[in-house]
């Protein structure tokens, strides 16, 4: 399956890369963009496509069923929300519209928080993202650089198209919730969906193939420096190691390209010495500032390296700054 490689603007503003992660399962990896950047799993059975995540807008969604069509005649059966974040399911509407019968799935935490924060969310970007235009209408303007100039049209049409989807969306809650486990049996494939604990957020749903060896983890595990702004620091780590207890060789995050057990120790390591050296400064009663000048100096020379892969896209500094922050408000 080749679905949906290189994409890019003639296909709408979603650019994808698509990976073979084994036989039937595919990841189609979204190159990191200003309102376009999450991942889809693709899972292929005897019997139809399991989808885990749906993207930021419809759009987006339509590009990989428009691609799929291409590949397979089989209907999407059911699709997947690893959490309540709107990039990894505003796309939702496109499939039971595409595929009547479709079902959406996730677990009984990320839908009520979908349905107490996510849709709230909706609107409050209908309200915040006619300033963001503005602003990058501003900066554009003030651009001295070619350099300047195209990255910053090209985040004006994003946000400019990502505005007019918002204001358009069908939201399309999960049909199915589960509490901690739910397992899909096919005939050539096992899927499994589990809930291990809090991390990025408080119903982080991973999705496990057993005899694959693989694990999708929506944003509890990327490829990059974690957003903590709904997440747990302190149970991050426990969840992570429950993770770990899995028999895996791959991860399909929900941001960056699959990786293994090795990035999941730098990760975990990320945050669990993070928390750490947050907490040992309040306990020694550093106020927030003193706390955000220490702990990067103590942490950048072991993980500024791993997390600046996508540097341009979301720097290190800053996501460290936020984490610390988020951190700091929880353990003090």
């Amino acid at each position: 399956m080749d679905c949906c490689a290189h994409e890019g603007p003639a296909a709408g503003d979603a650019r994808f890369d698509s990976e073979r992660v084994a036989d039937g399962l595919h990841v189609a990896v979204a190159a990191p963009a200003y309102k376009v950047n999450s991942n889809t799993a693709i899972i292929e059975s005897d019997d139809g496509v399991v989808i885990v995540d749906t993207h930021s807008k419809p759009s987006a969604a339509r590009l990989i069923v428009d691609r799929l069509r291409d590949i397979t005649a089989k209907p999407v059966r059911f699709v997947v929300n690893t959490h309540f974040h709107w990039d990894h399911w505003h796309g939702n509407e496109v499939y039971p519209a595409a595929y009547p019968g479709a079902e959406i799935i996730t677990n009984q935490l990320t839908r009520e928080a979908m349905v107490r924060k996510g849709l709230k969310r909706i609107q409050d970007h209908v309200r915040q993202v006619p300033a963001e235009v503005s602003r990058l209408q501003a900066e554009l303007a003030a651009a001295t650089t070619s350099e300047q100039r195209e990255r910053l049209r090209a985040d004006l049409g994003l946000a400019e198209s990502y505005l007019a989807e918002v204001r358009a969306l069908k939201p399309a809650l999960p049909t199915m919730a589960f509490e901690r486990t739910m397992k899909l049996y096919r005939r050539d494939r096992e899927i499994h969906l589990l809930y291990l604990g809090r991390a990025h957020t408080e119903g982080d749903v991973f999705v496990y193939l057993p005899r694959e060896k693989v694990v999708v983890t929506g944003d509890a595990v990327i490829g990059w420096t974690p957003f903590m702004g709904d997440g747990y620091p302190e149970d991050w780590v426990t969840t992570i190691d429950r993770l770990a207890e899995l028999d895996f060789d791959t991860l399909i995050m929900g941001h960056g390209r699959p990786a293994g057990r090795d990035w999941l120790r730098t990760f975990r390591g990320y945050v669990h010495d993070m928390v750490e050296a947050v907490r040992e400064e309040v306990a020694r009663g550093a106020t927030l500032d003193e706390v955000k000048q220490r702990v990067p100096a103590r942490l950048a020379p072991t993980y500024e390296k791993a997390f600046s892969t996508y540097e341009h896209y979301r720097p290190w500094r800053a996501g460290l700054l936020a984490n610390i922050e988020r951190t700091y408000g929880m353990v003090s």
